[in-house]
């Protein structure tokens, strides 16, 4: 169940649980419903809206993964001619590339392999950097949000008990008030019977501590109704953050853990430092002209035999060149972009399983709530979202 289906559940628990009396919950529903409605229905189109945004960069991602793994199945039903042409330029650029990375790698935390995945993100990866520090940033914000939250429902339901033991307690004084007054008209009937003592005095005294009792319980069982309507009010409202806070959690976590995958790294920092480490052995290549003339030829090469057996990226495979002359390599590429690309279908299904609770959310907010379309409808339009009847 999503966060949003656990939200509706733990509503419906919380109204069964919930023992105020019917009228003043209604009361306070008609105060404080339109307002946390349509805050409500905003928050869940805000969601829809990102969701679409999220799945759609997730379709580009699926389609170009897709299209890399068609390329190597070009590449595996090549000819013998046209393979032993690809596997010679692949040879040539790897050797020359291997030498090149010999001199740019003494002393660096730098891998082969990262430094052709980072030759392969050159110009991506700068631009996600920034967004992968604001998102690890947003996640600290999102835990510390998430430890507010949870003492906040300890506070609440502590106080919550605290309301309820003084209510046993107002009962308790109730019942022994009542024993008390009974016992001493009992006694004072009693005493007017046998004896010729007027009582009148001590029965109307009674009378006034039973009622002064009976005032001093109304009015503290008053104040601790009116105390629990606002600490269950506060409950619904912190549920429905936390929840919101950990749908956030769930996309933002997602995003970071494709991010690590995809450049194989635990966090920000050590990608950056890897990509600071690229930039220098990337300047000490510029170096070396010969070798990287020779490499360019080799390049555009292989990229013209590779175009001839209908690869639609060519360009790829020079930064993978070990991939075309050792099938192991070629197995492995292909491993990883299944998992990339499952990763990707695990994402989008995730993503409309969420979009399609905010869906039901919404329509259910609107069916318990008719007097209200219009407005909700206006709000739905306002963000692309189709009416709902």
């Amino acid at each position: 169940m999503g966060f949003l289906g656990l939200l509706k559940r733990k509503k419906t628990e919380t109204k069964e649980k919930d023992y105020i009396p019917k009228s003043d919950k209604k009361s306070s529903r008609q105060q404080t419903a339109p307002a946390d409605q349509l805050s409500f229905l905003v928050d869940n189109c805000e969601l829809i809206s990102e969701s679409d945004r999220q799945i759609e960069e997730a379709k580009v991602e699926y389609q170009a993964v897709t299209s890399y793994l068609t390329d190597m199945q070009r590449i595996d039903m090549s000819l013998k001619e046209q393979r032993e042409k690809l596997e010679e330029a692949a040879r040539n650029i790897y050797n020359l590339t291997r030498e090149r990375n010999l001199f740019q790698q003494k002393n660096t935390i730098l891998t082969d392999r990262q430094y052709r995945l980072f030759e392969r993100y050159e110009m991506q990866l700068p631009r996600e950097l920034p967004e992968i520090k604001e998102r690890e940033e947003y996640q600290d914000k999102i835990h510390r949000d998430m430890e507010f939250l949870e003492k906040e429902k300890n506070a609440l339901a502590a106080e919550q008990e605290d309301i309820i033991s003084k209510q046993g307690y107002l009962k308790w004084i109730a019942i022994t008030t009542s024993i008390i007054v009974v016992f001493l008209f009992i006694i004072f009937a009693l005493l007017e019977n046998y004896s010729e003592a007027n009582l009148s005095i001590p029965f109307l005294l009674t009378v006034l501590m039973g009622m002064a009792s009976s005032l001093y319980i109304f009015m503290e069982a008053r104040k601790n109704t009116y105390a629990i309507q606002f600490v269950q009010a506060k409950q619904k409202r912190q549920i429905m953050l936390m929840n919101k806070v950990k749908i956030k959690s769930v996309n933002n976590l997602n995003f970071l853990e494709y991010t690590y995958n995809k450049y194989t790294v635990d966090n920000y920092d050590k990608l950056k430092a890897l990509w600071e480490e690229y930039i220098v052995l990337k300047e000490e290549a510029r170096k070396y002209q010969t070798n990287t003339q020779m490499l360019n030829f080799y390049n555009n090469e292989l990229m013209k035999e590779l175009k001839e057996i209908g690869v639609s990226d060519s360009e790829i495979w020079i930064y993978q060149p070990s991939a075309i002359i050792d099938s192991k390599e070629m197995v492995e590429v292909r491993h990883r972009l299944n998992v990339r690309r499952q990763k990707l279908r695990d994402r989008i299904d995730t993503i409309m399983k969420q979009k399609e609770e905010s869906l039901e959310v919404i329509k259910s907010t609107i069916k318990e709530n008719p007097e209200s379309a219009q407005e909700a409808n206006l709000i739905l339009k306002r963000y692309g979202i189709p009416e709902i009847e």
